[in-house]
């Protein structure tokens, strides 16, 4: 069963661990390893972390809300990063300045774009995201109406 819980600072062991997965330094901004978001929380499998879900931002003139997630090696493939998804749209569809949520996915990450999908997240853009360890790269940005 997965959960989420607010990040605090003795996740940084286990994120600094995580982080030295190639995935994650391809596919997430800074590497995985800074999670200075609006809001972030841990996904956890029972109790242990397996990865982050973050509201990045929300934009006050289209109601969207960037959420951003990453799993660390050991909890990929189990249902994490889709689980913690229907989780913060819980948290949010309670949001009253929140219409939509936001995915901005780097190009060519099939495993997210695919996630997205499977949701009912539907392609709305082409753009950039910070994802990655190279700064603003071509990305498409998903978008699921609350």
């Amino acid at each position: 069963m997965f959960t989420i819980r607010e990040l605090v600072p003795e996740d940084q062991s286990w994120i600094e661990r995580a982080s030295q997965d190639s995935e994650i330094q391809k596919w997430t901004a800074n590497g995985g390893q800074q999670v200075k978001e609006r809001q972030a929380w841990v996904i956890l499998e029972d109790t242990e972390p397996v990865g982050v879900i973050s509201l990045h931002s929300v934009d006050l003139l289209t109601s969207a809300a960037d959420v951003g997630y990453w799993v660390a090696p050991w909890g990929r493939r189990q249902g994490a990063a889709s689980a913690a998804l229907r989780l913060v749209e819980g948290e949010l569809i309670q949001t009253p300045e929140v219409k939509s949520i936001q995915l901005s996915i780097m190009e060519g990450n099939h495993a997210s774009i695919a996630l997205a999908t499977s949701l009912g997240y539907e392609l709305v853009s082409a753009g950039t995201c910070s994802c990655g360890t190279q700064g603003a790269v071509p990305a498409v940005i998903y978008e699921k109406k609350l």
